[in-house]
């Protein structure tokens, strides 16, 4: 679904303040937009009846007086967007969640002009500001990358996006430079048009009036022809970047008569080692060098080695980890069930979360889940058994029957597989209960990928795993009671009182249970008690591994990460969006965080795996 662009906004500035009034009305109407000065609430609730859709800019000085005036403009908010602009934090923190607001002591006016902009800008793509209205922050999970890039190309959009595979260059909504890794140009475009989640980042500038694209700019195909070379480019049949590469010098090798491109790569190879670091060596995109390597496999000149990983970890679709990260370690994700009536549906495979919250909030029934069955185990297991030893890391059983029926195809089918794999080498295949969910499963599986990766046996990883999960604390904020009703969790006269007074709820896994912890009035605090909250489990006198997970709201889960950045030194941050099963009794605008404090001992453990060289 594509963002549409809308006319541009119009502007109400309501500032007692003559100067600052005068620039940014001044400063907005030089950027295009139609600025409306007032100088109090009373002039500006009368301007703002005529204003239709746009942006109501108020300092908080121009409403202190409250009474109808203030009423007025509030109400004449409701096509509009309101921006307040305080003179401390502490004034924004009861607002409701649908009013922006920055803290503009020390801003002058150009800066406060700029960061206007971005709001304004926001407004014509459908993007929301950050906290201190310094980017528009998204999700790739709700808004795929392809049609973000299409709304800011309409938009004529001059700055950048950025997120955790790179960033895409753009000059009056033209794609002009990108980086992914190593990789430059055309190379990373193609590798970032294939991100399918994650947090993005919307950054502008202002345009440059040159003219022209100056000399510097990398990329000079259109967005269209960009994309067909990058579809073009994807070859689905390839090999796992670890698989590592050998020269195989056979007696038709110097009868062979070599393409430039396989040259090179004949050249590349032994130092590269790996086809991972083979495509960040190579110059050529990496279809083009996938191509080529098959190629060359084909002829026996180079073989392709299957990496033998000694241990798999397989995990539920509730842990919530982003479908690169857990393909990156080679964890495999068993998807529970979602039923809206009779229509089933597969957690993650024919059910992602942008269509589930649309789902969610329309659809005529409420959903039900449904664990994995023993089938769906046993089918698992069968497929890696004979060749791997497996640790299975699953939803908490105080919340869900996942792992009593993955410990039942264990039991059912472990004669099978060890007849597969022989009796030489007995089967290793055990069940962990991750007592926890979301990310705080996540890390536990993220964890044991990364500890079989570097060799440990299963024994070892299990009796970790079991020292760490207690110490990996889990706290969520609901945006609204609506869905703990639904699912029957609060009756519907405390959902009703309890959405009137603005209450938000914070829940924690405690012993394995989702409990409630604490609550808050007003959506702004929820994130300084979270972080308050965690303070009282974590000290911060040593760095943390932090994961926050969001029910489409990227805007939220942003102001968190930036408070726990705050709060910790942050060793490792991870971000993802909330999958259809822990959406379905939180709801949108839910965001959490687990955090997770490794000793001396476990931090070398846990690290993230180093990056090919």
């Amino acid at each position: 679904m594509l963002f549409a662009i809308v006319p541009r906004p119009s502007v109400l500035v309501v500032d007692p303040e003559t100067s600052r009034r005068k620039e940014l009305a001044q400063g907005l109407a030089e950027l295009g937009y139609e600025a409306i000065p007032a100088i109090d609430a009373a002039q500006g609730g009368r301007f703002a009846a005529e204003l239709g859709p746009g942006v109501i800019v108020a300092s908080t000085s121009s409403v202190d007086g409250g009474g109808p005036a203030l009423a007025e403009l509030f109400a004449a908010t409701v096509p509009a967007r309101l921006l307040l602009l305080g003179r401390g934090e502490q004034e924004g923190l009861q607002l409701p969640e649908d009013v922006l607001f920055l803290n503009a002591a020390g801003l002058d006016g150009g800066e406060l002009v700029r960061r206007i902009h971005l709001v304004l800008f926001g407004q014509e793509v459908g993007l929301e500001p950050d906290a201190e209205l310094e980017s528009l922050v998204g999700d790739f999970s709700l808004l795929p990358i392809l049609d973000l890039l299409r709304s800011l190309q309409k938009a004529e959009a001059t700055g950048r996006v950025l997120c955790a595979g790179g960033k895409i260059v753009l000059d009056r909504g033209r794609v002009v430079a990108a980086e992914a890794g190593r990789s430059t140009a055309v190379k990373a475009f193609c590798r970032l048009l294939r991100l399918d989640a994650g947090t993005f980042w919307v950054q502008l500038r202002a345009p440059d009036p040159a003219g022209p694209v100056p000399p510097a700019h990398e990329i000079t195909q259109d967005l269209t022809s960009l994309v067909v070379f990058a579809i073009e480019d994807t070859v689905l049949d390839a090999p796992d970047p670890r698989c590592r590469l050998r020269v195989q010098v056979t007696p038709g090798f110097f009868e062979t008569r070599f393409s430039p491109r396989q040259q090179a790569l004949l050249t590349a190879i032994p130092a590269a080692g790996t086809v991972g670091r083979l495509l960040d060596r190579v110059a050529e995109t990496d279809g083009q060098i996938l191509r080529d390597l098959m190629g060359l496999r084909e002829l026996g000149i180079v073989a392709v080695e299957e990496p033998y990983d000694f241990v798999r970890v397989i995990t539920d679709s509730t842990s919530d980890l982003p479908p690169e990260l857990a393909r990156s370690h080679g964890i495999q994700v068993i998807p529970l069930q979602v039923h809206f009536g009779d229509r089933v549906f597969h957690d993650g495979v024919d059910l992602k979360p942008r269509d589930f919250y649309e789902m969610l909030e329309k659809g005529p029934v409420h959903p039900r889940t449904q664990p994995p069955s023993r089938e769906d185990f046993l089918a698992a297991y069968g497929a890696l058994a004979p060749t791997k030893d497996l640790l299975s890391i699953h939803l908490s059983e105080k919340l869900s029957q996942t792992v009593v029926h993955a410990r039942a195809a264990v039991a059912d089918g472990m004669a099978s597989f060890q007849l597969v794999r022989g009796d030489s080498e007995p089967i290793v295949l055990q069940v962990v209960d991750g007592q926890s969910v979301s990310l705080g499963l996540g890390m536990l599986a993220l964890f044991a990928a990364r500890m079989a990766r570097r060799g440990y046996e299963p024994g070892f990883i299990v009796e970790r795993l079991e020292a760490m999960r207690s110490r990996i604390h889990v706290l969520f904020a609901v945006n609204t009671l609506e869905y703990l009703r639904r699912g029957g969790r609060i009756g519907k006269a405390r959902a009703f009182f309890g959405s009137l007074l603005g209450i938000k709820p914070i829940l924690g896994v405690v012993g394995g249970e989702v409990a409630a912890v604490d609550k808050v009035r007003g959506g702004r605090a929820a994130q300084p008690r979270l972080v308050e909250l965690f303070k009282e489990r974590v000290p911060a006198t040593r760095p943390v591994i932090a994961s926050i997970a969001h029910a489409r709201a990227p805007v939220w889960a942003d102001r968190l990460r930036g408070l726990l950045g705050q709060a910790y030194t942050l060793s490792e941050v991870l971000v993802a969006e909330m999958g259809p099963v822990v959406g379905t009794h939180a709801g949108p605008g839910t965001v959490g965080a687990a955090l997770f404090q490794p000793t001396d001992e476990e931090a070398p453990l846990v690290a993230p795996l180093a990056e090919p060289v």
